[in-house]
């Protein structure tokens, strides 16, 4: 066999790309999962640092995750996220009055250490955020208030939890109890969720469907959802706003697939997004950028409705 035949056998079948992924992974099957508390739509955090009844946010429970294909995603990839007809999900002037009020000043000096920003840029920061309803599964770092510091932990969150996301699309606060997330730094395939503290293992719990979010490859100025209670329904959500700005569109409209042989991997992914499509693989690691395209599956021309992998 040949050099080239060899090469071409490994070439790694993506859901919208056929990739040559020229690396190893280093994960050592041998090394300890770890553990990750599952965190269910609707349950109050046991420690949370806004109280969850003072109507900060609220979740949609009845989401059903979305079969996914890759377990790492990108920011902007479209209908990562959701939204709904009901603009506001997360009342972010709520938490701003909150943070921002010198009675919880010792509070405030967590939360903003959490996330790596000082108290006098916390409403600039929030001004930025963006609310959403997770479509998947989603790992994050989490965050609770105990003893005056914010207490990191891996956590699983379900679809349908509402939360605010950065300008590249990253999980940043989780809106009904206020509480900071930053992203999911583990193997997303070395985990053990534990279902405890009334969070129990929710209806539709698919392992192989959890997603981490890694950051788009640049700002984004509006965010493309899905509406979770009609999927035809597409919202264009602009970055830094809750709803009373969003514009509509037909999820069911298609997109050709773009010809993507010769580019890069970064660059065929790029092109997906900006046509509504997303981009999926079946390696246990994301390809690296510079991975060159051999084909695309389904291949080029082919009509897909939007969010489609």
């Amino acid at each position: 066999m040949t050099f080239r035949a060899f090469m071409q056998r490994l070439a790694t079948k993506l859901a919208c790309l056929l990739v040559l992924v020229l690396a190893v992974s280093g994960c050592d099957r041998g090394t300890p999962l770890l553990v990750v508390k599952a965190v269910a739509a609707g349950v109050p955090s046991l420690a949370p640092f806004f109280d969850e009844t003072s109507g900060l946010g609220r979740d949609a429970p009845d989401v059903k995750a979305q079969p996914v294909r890759g377990s790492l995603q990108q920011g902007d990839t479209p209908g990562l996220y959701g939204g709904s007809k009901q603009p506001t999900v997360c009342d972010v002037k709520k938490l701003k009055a909150f943070l921002t009020d010198p009675t919880n000043d010792q509070k405030a000096q967590a939360w903003a250490r959490a996330l790596g920003i000082t108290t006098g840029e916390i409403p600039e920061y929030l001004d930025r955020l963006t609310p959403v309803l997770l479509r998947h599964d989603t790992l994050v770092k989490n965050h609770d208030y105990k003893k005056g510091k914010a207490v990191p932990y891996d956590s699983l969150l379900q679809a349908g939890i509402a939360i605010l996301v950065d300008q590249q699309g990253q999980p940043a606060v989780k809106c009904s109890c206020g509480n900071p997330l930053r992203s999911f730094a583990g193997d997303t395939d070395r985990i053990s969720v534990k279902f405890e503290d009334g969070n129990k293992e929710w209806k539709g719990y698919d392992r192989s469907s959890v997603v981490a979010v890694r950051p788009a490859a640049r700002p984004l100025e509006k965010i493309a959802l899905v509406d979770v209670d009609d999927p035809d329904r597409g919202i264009n959500r602009p970055v830094g706003t809750g709803g009373a700005r969003d514009d509509t569109f037909d999820t069911r409209k298609t997109e050709a697939v773009p010809g993507l042989a010769g580019k890069t991997f970064g660059e065929a992914r790029q092109a997906l997004a900006d046509k509504g499509l997303a981009t999926g693989y079946d390696t246990g690691s994301v390809p690296a950028d510079g991975a060159r395209v051999t084909a695309s599956d389904p291949p080029a021309g082919t009509e897909l409705r939007f969010g489609s992998t």
